[in-house]
């Protein structure tokens, strides 16, 4: 048994693994808000209607907590993303999400004590939230108390990602406890600060919070004293309003490069069927279910992975790719099993948080069944310049199998890399390549395309 790194903070209780299944843990503390909950229907009502994750009550085992009263046991969900790796629009859809749910709780007596980001989840159909515990009996007439919470989570990051730049999006792996009201606000042109929604939930909100801040700092009162009383329709107006701001948050997404992608790159219409047939009969032949498809532009490939059934993490640096796979998910109704997220892979997601052990780092969320690598390694090379053998030991702790592309040294897309070089550049050669991924993986396959470039399936070599 072990205990989930990233929920130690909760005190009404915590997730634990065992032997493969998810329980979570519920304490004294969490006994009162689940009793009511549970009793009054509101998981059941949750869970039918998609917004809430499953749970069933099971009995308390020797291996639990001791201090446990309630056991639940969970679906295990295919792969933990992070607010840093979601595109513009999963950021917003879990934004939303959380503004559903709370809803439908002030309705029946109750409400979301906190609004973290980190308790949404995509589960292969649909995001959900995840935290069960997180549902609570509202205090009556008192402010939503995760209203700040949920601002710094969801409207700071997307405010400044839309109106500022989507790369700030990348903040949240410093400010993990969501972003810093001030600061987000400070990033908005004038024109967007000043909107209605904007200027009430982040602008004065923020200046709220100083002034509370300093209050409290001189020792002239306390935060808790002279709250405002806020009555069910107060506080569902605060919802309509928050909803309203965020629907109105709107980034156009733009990539000359990558969007473009199928206009510039040197394959030919008989090499484009080729490939896509080899990845096809690759998934085919190893049934598996995971898949990581690193450098995943917009996913071609990704779903031809799913089709065939399997998991897959689509992973791209580029913001606008992932952002149009996942609007391209979202809109579909025969397309699931596609998570995408945004990542540079020479700089990936790190172990973050308490102790470097709250939020895991992409590897410690493996080993993946199949790794692609598609059109990526002259990249990781060439322009980030990371050597081929550590590229080859990488790769070798992310999955089991990977299918990887070489691209000659004479492709366009390799000689406009070196465009400005000359010759100083870190060796690059398919024998290298060959010599260096041989002392990590054995290769049990290959096909040539007409443009030269050459697609390896491989195994990892046994310790």
């Amino acid at each position: 048994m072990t205990t989930n790194s990233g929920s130690f903070r909760d005190p009404f209780g915590c997730i634990l693994t065992k032997d493969g299944e998810i329980y979570r843990s519920i304490f004294p503390p969490g006994v009162e808000d689940f009793k009511a909950a549970r009793d009054a229907g509101v998981y059941d009502k949750l869970i039918g209607t998609n917004l809430l994750i499953s749970h069933q009550e099971v009995a308390i085992e020797n291996w639990a907590p001791e201090e446990t009263v309630y056991c639940l046991k969970h679906p295990r969900l295919p792969f933990i993303s992070y607010p840093w790796e979601w595109c513009f629009s999963m950021l917003k859809d879990a934004a939303i999400l959380h503004l559903e749910i709370m809803e439908e709780l002030v309705a029946d007596g109750f409400w979301l004590r906190d609004a973290s980001a980190f308790n949404i989840q995509y589960d292969g159909e649909r995001l959900r939230l995840i935290d069960t515990l997180s549902v609570g009996q509202r205090i009556a007439d008192s402010p939503w108390v995760a209203y700040g919470q949920f601002c710094g989570h969801f409207l700071a990051p997307l405010a400044a990602a839309a109106y500022r730049d989507i790369r700030t999006l990348s903040l949240w792996r410093n400010y993990i406890d969501g972003y810093p009201l001030d600061l987000a606000s400070g990033m908005l042109p004038l024109g967007k600060r000043l909107r209605p929604g904007l200027l009430m939930h982040l602008a004065l909100h923020s200046r709220a919070q100083i002034m509370a801040d300093r209050k409290e700092d001189i020792g002239k009162g306390d935060r808790s004293a002279g709250k405002p009383k806020v009555s069910d329709r107060g506080l569902i107006g605060l919802i309509n309003s928050l909803r309203k701001t965020v629907k109105g948050i709107n980034w156009k997404r733009s990539s000359e490069i990558w969007e473009g992608y199928q206009e510039i790159r040197t394959y030919q219409d008989e090499d484009v069927a080729k490939k896509s047939e080899y990845v096809d009969n690759v998934v085919k032949r190893l049934e598996p279910e995971m898949v990581w498809d690193l450098g995943a532009n917009t996913g071609e490939f990704s779903l031809i992975a799913a089709s065939e059934g399997a998991f897959v993490v689509s992973i791209d640096g580029d913001p606008a790719c992932t952002e149009f796979l996942y609007q391209h998910i979202s809109r579909s109704e025969s397309i699931k099993n596609v998570l995408p997220l945004t990542m540079d892979l020479a700089n990936p997601s790190p172990a973050l948080g308490w102790d470097s052990r709250e939020r895991l780092s992409l590897r410690e969320r493996g080993p993946a069944d199949l790794v692609l690598a598609l059109a990526l390694i002259h990249h990781l090379v060439l322009s980030a310049y990371v050597p081929m053998p550590l590229i080859a030991q990488w790769f070798g702790g992310l999955g089991n199998h990977l299918l990887v592309e070489f691209v000659p040294p004479d492709d366009p897309m390799v000689k406009k890399l070196l465009a400005n070089r000359g010759e100083e550049h870190l060796p690059y050669s398919l024998d290298v390549f060959q010599s260096d991924f041989g002392n990590v993986f054995n290769f049990i396959d290959q096909i040539s395309l007409k443009n030269g470039r050459i697609l390896f399936l491989c195994e990892r070599k046994k310790k």
